[in-house]
Parts: C-alpha cells; sequence; structure tokens
C-alpha cells in the first residue's frame, strides 16, 4: 500500500496469498473513487490527497482463500475485534477457474428457482392472517401524509414492483392507512405502512411468542446450530380474503390493499409464529 496507514476493525485468519482483505465496510468509508479494472488499481481522495492503490499480478486461488478464512482461525477470536495499525500488500482476488466456473455455471441452472424472486402469490395453506376489530370499531381511515417530490418517486417504484409481484391490488375499501419511507443501513428506502390506528381497533391474538431466555436454555448442551432466514417472511402468508380490504393503504397516486400479510399488523408476528410451529420442517433440535 506504499506506505499508506489505515485504522481498521480485524479478525484474524491464516490467508496464505495477501496480508489482509479490505472489505466492504472499509471501503464505504472512502466515498467516491475512480477503479480501473484492466491495471487493478484504484484512486480515492484520502487525508487531502490522492491516493493510488495498484494490486499486484499473480494466480491467487479464491476457493482456497475462502477455504482459509472459513476453516482456519489463527487465533481464537470470540474475544472481539481490535484496532490495530497495519502496512500491508494488496492483493486482487482473481475469477474462478474454467472448471470451477463450469460447475458453479451447472449448480447455478439447476437450481435456478431457488435464486428467483418469487412472483405471484404463495401457496394456500390453512394458516391465514386475520383481522378481527372490536365491537363497534368502523373502517379506519387515516389521510396520507406529506412527504418530498423524491420519496414520491420511490413510493411509485415499489408500487410498480409489488404489483408486478401480485402482492397488493388496486382497492376501492373504506379503510385507508398511510404510508412512509424509512431508510435502511444500507441507503436504500423500505415502504412501511403506519397500521396504528388499525391496530388499536384490532383484536389481539394472545398466541404465545418464543421468550428468548428459554430458547436459550433449550440449547443447553447442544454442539450444531442451524437457522433459516425468510426473505420478506410474512408475505408468504396470505391474507384471508374476507380480511384483505382493512389492509388498504393510501399514496399520493392511487389506494391499494395487500394479499398477503403486511409488515406493521399488530397480530402479524402471532400468525407467522403459529404458521412455522405447525411446519414439520421447523423443529427443536439440539446436537449432543
Amino acid at each position: 500500500m506504499e506506505g499508506l496507514k489505515v485504522m481498521v476493525d480485524v479478525q484474524l485468519f491464516e490467508l496464505g496469498c495477501v496480508d489482509v482483505v479490505l472489505g466492504i465496510e472499509w471501503l464505504r468509508t472512502l466515498g467516491d473513487m475512480i477503479v480501473n479494472w484492466k491495471k487493478h488499481t484504484m484512486s480515492f481522495w484520502y487525508n487531502k490527497e490522492w491516493v493510488t492503490m495498484r494490486g499486484i499480478d499473480g494466480q491467487l486461488s479464491t476457493m482456497d482463500t475462502l477455504h482459509s478464512v472459513l476453516c482456519k482461525p489463527k487465533r481464537n477470536t470470540t474475544a472481539g475485534w481490535r484496532n490495530e495499525e497495519i502496512k500491508v500488500n494488496c492483493g486482487v482476488l482473481q475469477t474462478l477457474e474454467v472448471g470451477q466456473s463450469e460447475v458453479l455455471e451447472h449448480l447455478l441452472s439447476l437450481f435456478a428457482e431457488v435464486f428467483q424472486d418469487p412472483i405471484g402469490l404463495p401457496p394456500k395453506r390453512e394458516k391465514e392472517h386475520m383481522i378481527a376489530l372490536k365491537a363497534g370499531a368502523g373502517a379506519v381511515n387515516v389521510r396520507p401524509y406529506r412527504y418530498p417530490h423524491h420519496h414520491k418517486n420511490e413510493i411509485e417504484k415499489q408500487i410498480k414492483e409489488m404489483l408486478v409481484t401480485g402482492i397488493i391490488r388496486p382497492s376501492t375499501s373504506a379503510f385507508s392507512s398511510p404510508v412512509i419511507l424509512v431508510k435502511k443501513k444500507d441507503s436504500t428506502w423500505r415502504m412501511c405502512i403506519d397500521y396504528r390506528a388499525l391496530n388499536k381497533a384490532t383484536v389481539p391474538d394472545k398466541f404465545p411468542i418464543p421468550v428468548i431466555e428459554e430458547l436459550l436454555d433449550e440449547l443447553h448442551g447442544a454442539c450444531y446450530f442451524s437457522k433459516l432466514d425468510l426473505k420478506s417472511r410474512y408475505h408468504q402468508v396470505r391474507v384471508k380474503e374476507e380480511d384483505i380490504h382493512k389492509t388498504a393503504f393510501r399514496t399520493h397516486e392511487g389506494h391499494y390493499e395487500f394479499l398477503v400479510m403486511p409488515f406493521g399488523l399488530m397480530n402479524a408476528p402471532s400468525t407467522f409464529q403459529s404458521l412455522m410451529n405447525e411446519n414439520p420442517a421447523v423443529t427443536k433440535a439440539g446436537g449432543k
């Protein structure tokens, strides 16, 4: 790195082919940069001057490097991360070899449906989300919030995506909840429906939600752990047909309603947990 000093959080492994891998967290701190992939260079503004880093030439095995990261910790890292001032040689990981590329392409083709975003409604199941209103509660109708123009563009974009995937449809319901945008950690926007008024009029579902402390007790003595992270998990549950109109929300350009369970409904966690408890693929087990 030609004398350049940086402060980073590191975890120690035997990489073998390079001294350090500076990942996306460090790159985010640099902001805009100029990258030349042909020459293996990147230039950026750092400490009031332009700095150019050049990658080293050579055949680095991507698979060997990944294997070393996953399987060869140099020391026990459970004590936490450390700050270090380091001087390193910069390396550029090469692409997969021809044989490896063919194997990867075959796997991606064989399991193509796993990597595609689903379009359309989830399959019908016995468990669907219901919205039971308290006695005497009428249609919940909250006027839309005001938001800047660039928020309108983002909302329009996400509405179009949800219409294409089939999880919402135009609505004529007397119900209406407002929309807000929340910025995520990666600076993209998440469109949320403010269902607070609807939740106040909803009969709460008392289905038990797992207590973290009890789950940890069940793991006592276990040696092997696994987890499932479902993408847009609530959207894999349908809303009961007679309750779809209650999920309606309004934007600056239209009125829509959810066909799948949206985020923000007070009983959504209970519905989802109930579905998981009935799923034979989700079991509690510990390896001794």
